[in-house]
């Protein structure tokens, strides 16, 4: 392609980039985070939106002083009144206080819709004939009455006009008492209603709004010096759209910049190179604005919330840069191709499974995460095209083309890694190395299950996730709730209708579910603005009353004057008599219109052009029933179109959503995830080790979160598929370049090591630069996330490697059959067994059983080799049945995680053993002592044949137990102090052929020496035959006897439920001349461990021996079955 044709391309790829730029927009609403159809999101945007006035700035004043107070607040409010091109109203007390004559509208508004028979009486009070009377009691009233409210009521109103039957049921939210709403009760604190002149719509004008306002209190505040200590805060709306946009622009420009300067210090300070740096930051950048022009582009508008995207894609957007530079490094013969050819497997599965990932954040049901989403996966999809194709060919102009002779790749290539051998043997540090990492495997599981059982993380139901974190004006706010005495957490409830009569037809049916649920104590109160609702049908009937009364006021007042009464007194009866004659006029409904009536209505009545809306309260019950009585009651009011919400409920609900759609996000997640690792690993044992990556991270975090008393919320929950589909990366890239290198540590260190450390500390600074964030639930998202994925990445790079030679070497599909473990596992060594002896010491004996038995399983499924073994030498005991023999392998690996968990308790000094005895073994076993010529306790490895020894000692009998070394010389010291500890004497027999001399002497002495006979020594085993198999056997039993005269006698103990059941079998006899020959000692031995054979056949899956013991046999197997039959 041409240089000019390529120009026309990258131009006709700017279009779509400029068109999303043009389209893009902001929005700071924190309740386009969550799902539209719940009932609790739509009633708490119609309040917000109608009831929680858009252009009203609350202004609150904290005085130590209440008179201060009360001054500072009538200044500030003639002052902001003054500022007309700002500032359109003001109210810092209750209006009827400010302008008395206008509370008689709402009065003659009450009056109209009360019952015609009610509103008809007046017609008789106020006949002609009877106000000689009226006006006789009111003077009466103020003559006798010791009521404050009547003393200064009834002067201004001689005909008790202002007593309306339903004033005193008036229940709705602005129905405060006196100064209560505006005041604390004390004075000191003082709250200012400002409502600006223009519409502010956006965060801008918000934002200007309110520094204005700032600018006139500040200059308010320096015309005294006492106001210079009064405390001044904001809340409203137009404060918290400013917190909001200060914090999306502290986010964004925080985080990416401070995301930016750590990638920048960790590529400096592992690879010390500028223009690399400066190009992988050039190309992030444009990544960040490309992806942000394509999501405006996609989306539209995007939430301010969702603008954390920026910091993880950076984290996210680095590695795949990274790993194509450490590749170039670590091999400077291969070009560029040469090495997208190699990495780009990697990179593009685990691009697939990141962008995956986060697309499923779609499903979650929560918009503003999902935006989140994708955001994040087209950035990496637009990342991994960049960084595969763009990167490195600056970096390297000599290695842009890949070599003449190299054959062109097919495109599949690029999906399907090449399955190289495993070929790297394991030198003798990488076993060092593997039996650490193994070690600290078992350590981290053990920790973290300790931790898990004392703390475990809980979960938040409430709305704190959707709350900003340390706001000044959810401050502010609350302290308004806690000065002015308003109930707390309180619910709002938002009835819409049409017009007035469906409106009141829905106040009815809320009212009766809302007595219904108080009575059922599902809420403690409720207030409907039921008596302020105009009642249409009686407004008609009453009009005609009201044309009546509008004709009275002349002689009203005159009988009042004639009564005493002053004509300036009048003005309220007059301005009723008004208003119902303008009522009596009208041919529709009759709503106030001044002023107060109108700043009263708006705290519970909105209107737009065609649909009403009215506002009640419902206070939560306190009897700690939770949220599920209140949720119900939203579902049944909903039924009739009626919203109940509150952020507590609105948390609830929207954690239920949640959790209801997790597993619409986890279950296609970990499905993508299982399938990304067998279509990038084709190998089952790479996958499983992928899957335990996952999982050992997955425990990490939840131990983390458990010590540090952080929670799941309805939004860090959404956490869970971001780690499945990114964490998934790290053991990708670990393990293609563990293949790649023929498991070589060395290399795989050199490259991928060091990039994915780099790469893990960049995504963590990404996901950990969202703790923050404005946004409590974000913020907790962006540490789970950091978290998670940084122990991922640290096990990925530390133990994985370990893991994976263990596991391939396993596995190998060129491993002949014959090529069986012919050595203890390499878990058997001083730090497991230290390990074990820790957790059988302080943990329960239940959760020791479950831990063991749950590593034995893991351990049997991922070592088939063994397992192998296990059913090889139990077929013969089951004569040759192989089915049985597998089944009985799994009981065995079972059997055996309880006898470690019995016998690390027993070393580590807990000992809670039952047995179960006889008196006829005791009896066999005293009078074999008393012949005073030793004895020599045999069995072989079934049971738990150590915990003999606390026995023997119990029954007074000091044991000597023969052992030889184990793998490693710490763990036969370990365990020679574990066995003192019961008063049990050790001793090693090893190569020393001087060590039988002891025992000899001990023997000779009368003392009892035990041993095993199954599992011996080279140098002093000897072919037998155990269930019709060759079999080695120890001779050092019938040697023992020829030297000393000792009894022999056998013993098995063996796990039976809760306890163990010691047996000891008849004293063996023989002839101690005749043990002469070598072929004698092993009949002797051969007619001992026959005496075995039914034993062990009845507790085979007890019978432990995880190397073969059985040699190759050319017998017939009819030949071996008869003579299993006749044993």
């Amino acid at each position: 392609m041409s240089f000019p044709v390529k120009k026309l391309w990258w131009l006709f790829l700017l279009v779509p980039l400029l068109l999303g730029l043009a389209r893009l927009r902001f929005d700071a609403d924190v309740l386009d985070l969550l799902p539209g159809d719940l009932p609790a999101v739509q009633g708490l945007k119609l309040y917000q939106q109608h009831f929680a006035n858009a252009r009203e700035l609350i202004i609150t004043l904290r005085a130590a002083d209440g008179e201060e107070a009360g001054r500072f607040a009538g200044a500030l409010a003639g002052r902001l009144r003054a500022e007309t091109n700002l500032v359109a109203s003001v109210s810092w007390q209750p209006p009827w206080m400010e302008q008395p004559a206008q509370a008689a509208e709402i009065v003659a508004y009450l009056w109209l819709n009360q019952p015609p028979d009610a509103f008809g009486a007046l017609t008789n009070r106020l006949a002609p004939d009877h106000l000689g009377s009226v006006l006789a009691d009111t003077r009466d009233a103020l003559a006798t009455s010791l009521s404050p409210m009547d003393l200064a009521r009834r002067p201004f109103d001689p005909y008790d006009l202002l007593s309306v039957p339903s004033l005193a049921s008036v229940s709705g939210p602005a129905a405060q008492q006196g100064d209560r709403m505006f005041a604390s009760a004390d004075g000191t604190f003082r709250a200012l209603f400002v409502k600006g002149r223009s519409d502010l719509g956006g965060y801008r004008e918000c934002s200007e709004f309110l520094k204005s306002v700032r600018d006139t209190v500040e200059t308010t505040r320096a015309r005294q010096e006492s106001w210079r200590n009064v405390v001044v805060r904001y809340t409203g709306r137009p404060a918290f759209v400013t917190e909001i946009a200060a914090n999306m622009q502290r986010d964004l420009s925080g985080s990416v910049v401070g995301t930016a300067a750590i990638i920048a210090l960790l590529f400096w300070l592992t690879h010390r190179r500028w223009l690399p740096m400066l190009w992988l930051l050039t190309l992030l950048g444009f990544v960040l604005a490309a992806t942000l022009a394509l999501g405006g582009l996609v989306l539209g508008t995007i939430s301010v919330i969702s603008m954390g995207f920026a910091a993880v894609l950076l984290g996210l957007a680095v590695d795949y840069a990274v790993i194509h530079y450490q590749e170039a490094l670590a091999h400077p013969h291969l070009s560029v191709p040469e090495i997208r050819r190699v990495i780009a497997p990697s990179i593009l599965w685990a691009a697939i499974t990141t962008i995956t990932a986060f697309l499923v954040l779609n499903l979650g049901g929560l918009p503003g995460l999902a935006q989140l989403g994708s955001l994040v996966a087209i950035g990496v999809a637009l990342a991994a095209v960049v960084m595969v194709m763009v990167y490195l060919p600056p970096l390297f102009p000599n290695r842009r083309k890949a070599p003449e002779h190299l054959p062109r790749p097919s495109w599949w290539s690029f999906f399907i890694p090449q399955k190289d051998s495993v070929a790297a043997p394991a030198a003798a540090t990488d076993r060092v190395y593997q039996r650490y990492a193994f070690a600290a495997t078992a350590l981290i599981i053990a920790l973290a299950a300790v931790v898990l059982v004392f703390r475990r993380p809980g979960l938040d139901k409430s709305a704190n996730a959707l709350r900003p974190q340390q706001a000044a004006a959810q401050a502010a706010l609350e302290e308004v709730t806690a000065s002015l005495g308003l109930p707390q957490d309180s619910l709002w409830i938002v009835v819409p209708g049409n017009d007035e009569r469906v409106v009141q037809d829905h106040l009815t049916k809320s009212e009766a579910l809302l007595k219904l649920a108080q009575s059922n104590q599902a809420i403690s109160s409720y207030r409907l603005p039921s008596a302020l609702w105009p009642h249409v049908e009686f407004q008609e009937a009453n009009r005609a009353t009201a044309r009546w009364l509008g004709q009275q006021a002349p002689q009203l007042r005159e009988a009042a004057i004639r009564a005493g009464f002053k004509p300036e007194v009048m003005f309220l009866t007059d301005e009723l008599i008004r208003c119902w004659a303008v009522a009596g006029a009208s041919t529709g409904v009759f709503w106030p219109t001044n002023n107060m009536s109108r700043w009263l209505l708006e705290r519970f009545v909105a209107r737009t052009t065609n649909e009403w809306f009215v506002m009640g309260v419902v206070t939560p019950p306190t009897n700690h029933r939770g949220v599920a009585p209140v949720a119900e009651l939203s579902t049944a009011l909903a039924k009739h179109g009626v919203l109940l919400s509150g952020w507590e409920l609105l948390g609830a609900t929207t954690l239920q959503r949640v959790r209801e759609r997790l597993w619409l996000v986890v279950a296609p997640m970990v499905f993508l995830v299982l399938l990304s690792l067998w279509l990038a690993f084709r190998r089952i044992t790479e996958v499983l080790l992928g899957v335990a990556v996952l999982l050992l991270s997955g425990l990490c975090l939840l131990a983390i979160m458990g010590l540090a008393g952080w929670s799941w919320n309805l939004l860090n929950l959404m956490a869970l598929p971001l780690m499945l589909g990114t964490g998934v990366d790290y053991g990708i890239f670990m393990q293609l370049a563990l293949r790649r290198h023929g498991g070589d540590l060395r290399v795989v260190r050199r490259s991928i090591g060091r990039a994915l450390l780099l790469c893990g500390g960049t995504t963590i600074a990404g996901f950990g630069s969202l703790a923050w964030s404005g946004n409590a639930g974000m913020a907790s998202l962006g540490k789970v996330c950091a978290v998670g994925l940084g122990a991922n990445m640290l096990i990925a790079v530390t133990l994985l490697p370990a893991w994976w030679r263990w596991g391939t070497a396993t596995w190998r599909p060129d491993m002949a059959a014959t090529q069986l473990p012919k050595s203890p596992s390499s878990f058997y060594g001083v730090a497991a067994w230290q390990l074990g002896l820790a957790l059988g010491r302080w943990l329960p004996r239940c959760i020791c059983y479950g831990v063991a038995l749950l590593a034995a399983e893991v351990y049997r499924l991922l070592c088939p080799r063994r397992r192998e073994v296990v059913a090889l030498n139990l077929q013969p005991v089951l004569l040759e049945d192989k089915l049985e023999a597998t089944r009985m392998a799994r009981r065995l690996f079972r059997q055996f995680a309880f006898k470690l968990v019995d016998l690390w308790r027993y070393e580590s000094g807990v000992n809670e053993t039952h047995w179960e005895t006889t008196s006829e073994g005791w009896r066999i076993l005293d009078m074999a002592r008393q012949r005073g010529s030793g004895v020599l306790l045999v069995t072989p490895h079934l049971g738990n044949w150590e915990l003999g020894g606390p026995l023997m000692t119990q029954h007074g009998v000091k044991l000597i137990v023969l052992t030889q070394p184990e793998p490693d010389r710490g763990l036969t010291e370990l365990r020679r102090a574990a066995r003192a500890r019961w008063g049990i004497e050790t001793i090693v027999v090893g190569d020393d052929g001087f060590a039988f001399v002891e025992i000899i002497k001990r023997l000779q002495a009368g003392e009892t020496v035990a041993l095993l006979l199954d599992r011996p020594p080279e140098r002093n085993a000897a072919e037998i035959e155990l269930f019709g198999r060759p079999f080695r056997a120890s001779l050092a039993a019938a040697e023992l006897a020829r030297a000393a005269g000792c009894a022999l006698i056998g013993v098995t103990m063996v796990r039976m439920n809760q306890s163990y059941q010691v047996e000891v079998l008849p004293e063996f006899t023989y002839d101690r001349r005749s043990l002469g020959t070598r072929e004698a000692r092993r009949e002797l031995t051969q007619h001992i461990m026959r005496a075995f054979e039914p034993k062990i056949r009845k507790h085979a899956d007890q019978w432990f021996h995880f190397v073969a013991v059985f040699s190759k046999s050319d017998r017939a197997p009819e030949m071996i079955c008869r003579e299993e039959t006749a044993a």
